[in-house]
């Protein structure tokens, strides 16, 4: 048992069970070596030292990141090998970058040749060679050039001085849209064939481009066992969240994190407010309706069945009864648990996990600071 309520501490805050941590870092690590890939998981899901010492500690090969920021914190706490999975585009950046480089394994995203060459040319002219993935759009429509746009994009970021062209890579995030678990599969094993593809067609064009990189936690499982994906980058499956208990990814008993909160106000049977707002927790409903259904709100709220959290505001998250019946009493002063729909948010948003092991706090850990989205 957890034991998360046990834990005295004050409201809002995200408490971290250590055991079930390992558990789910184990459970990956063991996906990537059965089907012969790499793992570079996602650490802008947690932002933290001590999670992504473990990941790599527990088979990831090095860590993945949004933002220079991010390289630069997890490099200083001695991860030497870091992708940031994000167009890189400026000479400030570049010149972060020529720095980092001298002291991790450092691979850079683009999705234009206008991008690479604003890196490309601070590299060359500090006699050094940046390593670059290029991001293909396979339906998220973010950033990523289109399919049909790849093999000419790729050749001209090849032909840039300063940069070697590695990979592609990509966010499979349509799988989120899921409706059931045959679904996301057949969306899963699209992405990563479509991206094989792709890949094939550049090498076809003089390109070594060793790496075919898919990132997210959702279609991990499934396109790990795609012939020619060599890497993955999921990073909600360390610690879960009500999203991937949606998509059969995991269970409340693999979720690692809960949202400690108090009930605050009742003023009427039918409402309530808890003191974990938006600033505390996802305001992100589950992206497939499909999911809504079975799991409405803002959250799942562990032990009151019946209330959902309806809204939320900064500080408030707005409770109201849709159960049978009467409400259930929900007495002010009284904790609850909640289940973030997404875990990167509450991470991002509390900066902080007291960390537990069978209802004892061993520890606390801080994420890094103002300056890291940069």
């Amino acid at each position: 048992m957890s034991g998360w309520l046990d834990v005295s501490v004050p409201t809002p805050a995200l408490l971290l069970d250590q055991r079930r941590l390992e558990h789910n870092l184990d459970a990956m690590s063991a996906v990537v070596r059965e089907h012969g890939v790499e793992l570079l998981p996602h650490a802008k899901t947690h932002r933290m030292a001590e999670i992504g010492l473990l990941q790599v500690a527990r088979g990831a090969a090095g860590l993945c990141v949004a933002k220079l920021g991010e390289a630069e914190f997890f490099a200083a706490a001695g991860i030497k090998r870091i992708f940031v999975a994000y167009p890189v585009v400026g000479d400030d950046k570049a010149r972060r970058a020529v720095v980092l480089d001298e002291s991790v394994d450092l691979t850079l995203g683009a999705d234009s040749e206008a991008g690479a060459a604003s890196v490309g040319r601070v590299f060359a002219a500090a006699g050094r060679t940046a390593r670059v993935l290029l991001a293909i759009d396979t339906g998220l429509a973010r950033e990523g050039v289109a399919a049909g746009q790849a093999v000419e994009v790729a050749q001209r970021i090849a032909s840039i001085d300063g940069l070697e062209l590695v990979g592609i890579y990509t966010h499979e995030g349509t799988v989120y849209e899921a409706s059931d678990r045959a679904d996301l599969e057949f969306r899963a094993r699209t992405v990563a064939e479509t991206m094989v593809e792709i890949a094939g067609q550049i090498r076809a064009r003089g390109i070594p481009l060793p790496v075919v990189s898919l990132g997210c936690s959702a279609s991990a499982r499934v396109v790990a066992s795609v012939p020619g994906v060599t890497q993955l980058r999921p990073g909600i499956y360390a610690v879960n969240d009500l999203g991937q208990v949606a998509l059969g990814n995991a269970d409340l008993g693999s979720t690692a994190i809960r949202v400690v909160t108090t009930v605050v106000s009742h003023p009427e049977p039918g409402r309530a407010c808890i003191d974990a707002g938006s600033k505390a927790l996802s305001a992100d409903l589950l992206p497939a309706l499909a999911h809504r259904a079975a799991y409405p709100g803002l959250g799942l709220l562990v032990g009151a069945p019946g209330w959902i959290i309806e809204r939320m505001s900064e500080e408030h998250g707005w409770l109201r009864w849709t159960g049978a019946g009467e409400p259930s009493a929900l007495p002010i002063g009284v904790r609850i648990e909640v289940v973030p729909n997404h875990a990167c948010m509450a991470f991002a948003m509390l900066r902080r996990v007291v960390v537990i092991q069978d209802g004892v706090v061993v520890d606390v850990w801080e994420g890094m600071g103002a300056g890291a989205s940069e």
